[in-house]
């Protein structure tokens, strides 16, 4: 699509403005994630350039740009069912089928997550004085598997409720805490108050979503992208529960893997086997006295 853009507007561009151009075309992968100052600093062109150059090409600005390419389609789960089955009618279903589409979803999604946005996630976990998450629809399942394998590293989440209970645990969140949320396909309501209420109350939020153009990504101090297919495909969740194990794996690193938790698990697992086995034993001693003492014999009076 951008080319098609280009063709259409190359004759009325200047040198700055093909230049700038020039760029986007270059690095189309990479543009989900470049921002205007990028643009600036590295095509040693002012932001007032470029800032004027989005009008040239039909556009508000850079954000108005990426939602017009990777937004607009209109997507809906029929739609995407409907493609994917088509896909599948004439291609089949196979594991490397499945492993050609993973792959391909993983180079999309680490073209835009560097791996310094996931070092900064891990900091964030293990810094924060408590940590909260939302993780609706789709994503529960993801944020289950999160929150099971961060207890064990000693990093406790705690869930955040939906619908108006939400204001009564936001009362709660302060300076100091981060909020993991999640938003595939769109974000709710409730991920975007609790977006635009962190400035104001002073906490940290991750978001884990595959939107690149939404307005209020820009609220989140970190976003974790991962691509899950074209609008119009079936939509997987392989690769964000990827970025997750990768996020998992590398807060295990920094914390040494919970080593400690883990033996303290270890023995009280042990502990638990230990004290299963003794109720075990004393249950067929009981058993076997009760048994004993039917199978003796009675002497009854019978006058």
């Amino acid at each position: 699509m951008l080319e098609k853009i280009y063709e259409e507007y190359k004759e009325r561009l200047s040198k700055s403005d093909h230049k700038i151009f020039g760029y986007l075309l270059e690095h189309e992968q990479e543009l989900p994630a470049i921002t205007a100052e990028d643009l600036s600093r590295r095509l040693s062109i002012s932001t007032a350039t470029i800032s004027r150059f989005w009008s040239k090409i039909g556009f508000r600005n850079l954000k108005d740009l990426k939602h017009n390419l990777y937004e607009k389609q209109e997507s809906t789960p029929y739609s995407r069912m409907n493609a994917a089955l088509s896909q599948w009618k004439e291609c089949g279903i196979s594991p490397d089928l499945l492993l050609e589409r993973l792959s391909f979803q993983l180079e999309k999604t680490f073209q835009v997550v560097k791996p310094e946005q996931v070092d900064e996630a891990v900091k964030l976990l293990i810094s924060s004085r408590q940590v909260y998450i939302f993780a609706p629809d789709v994503s529960k399942g993801l944020g289950n598997i999160l929150q099971y394998r961060l207890l064990r590293l000693g990093i406790l989440l705690i869930p955040l409720p939906g619908g108006s209970q939400l204001y009564d645990a936001m009362v709660n969140l302060k300076q100091g805490d981060l909020v993991l949320l999640f938003g595939y396909s769109r974000l709710l309501t409730e991920v975007q108050i609790l977006l635009s209420y962190s400035e104001k109350a002073g906490y940290q939020t991750i978001l884990f979503t595959d939107l690149l153009a939404e307005e209020h990504l820009s609220n989140a101090n970190l976003t974790l992208y991962s691509f899950r297919g074209e609008p119009n495909d079936y939509h997987s969740v392989a690769t964000p529960l990827l970025l997750i194990d990768l996020l998992i794996m590398k807060a295990s690193q920094s914390l040494g893997g919970g080593l400690e938790k883990a033996k303290k698990l270890q023995n009280l697992r042990e502990q638990r086997r230990i004290n299963s086995t003794i109720k075990y034993e004393e249950h067929n001693i009981n058993n076997s006295l009760k048994t004993q003492k039917y199978l003796q014999p009675h002497n009854y009076d019978w006058r």
